[in-house]
């Protein structure tokens, strides 16, 4: 049962690479391979070094927005001034805090930044959302991607997620929704 609470918001639909267990390799798929040394390949996704875009609400943006929908410049993540707050780089290394740059570290409808306006604590920021052609890289171990590679860099196809062929698995899509 605890597996099932662990992968629950991973969407996996079709046979698309994901990164469920947000491996260091990045997003994985089954392949169809039977071969048991196949069993599972990475994809070989790139990473961004700048995202222009998000995808669901946007916990994976590492892009260089930094000022709200409104136009105020965001606070630094490591200052507590002029708005205390826990989200601290150091407490939260993978959420990308660096600079004043927009982040989701909790989980909100979408990126978002304390404000240097002593006034207005935090503000969302406005970040398009990406289209299918720009969603054709991840970050950091692209836990979040959610885009339509369907196969491996060596040619193999992905199995389908809600198959148990040719490999048997726990990752099963009923539980895995989009976040």
């Amino acid at each position: 049962l605890l597996w099932l609470l662990r992968y629950r918001n991973k969407d996996l639909r079709e046979n698309y690479c994901r990164n469920p267990d947000n491996s260091t390799d990045g997003p994985w798929c089954f392949t169809t391979d039977p071969r048991p040394h196949l069993r599972h390949q990475e994809c070989g996704i790139p990473l961004c070094s700048q995202v222009e875009c998000i995808t669901c609400n946007g916990e994976d943006y590492r892009g260089p927005m930094d000022y709200t929908e409104s136009g105020k410049e965001c606070q630094r993540w490591d200052l507590n001034e002029p708005h205390k707050h826990t989200y601290h780089p150091k407490r939260f290394p993978d959420k990308g805090l660096h600079d004043n740059y927009c982040r989701n570290p909790d989980g909100r409808h979408r990126p978002w930044c304390f404000t240097t306006d002593p006034n207005t604590p935090w503000e969302y920021c406005n970040i398009k959302v990406c289209g299918k052609q720009e969603c054709i890289c991840v970050c950091v171990r692209g836990e979040g991607y959610r885009g339509t590679a369907d196969m491996t860099p060596s040619g193999l196809a992905c199995q389908r997620w809600d198959s148990q062929y040719p490999h048997n698995h726990t990752f099963l899509p009923e539980v895995y929704p989009c976040k």
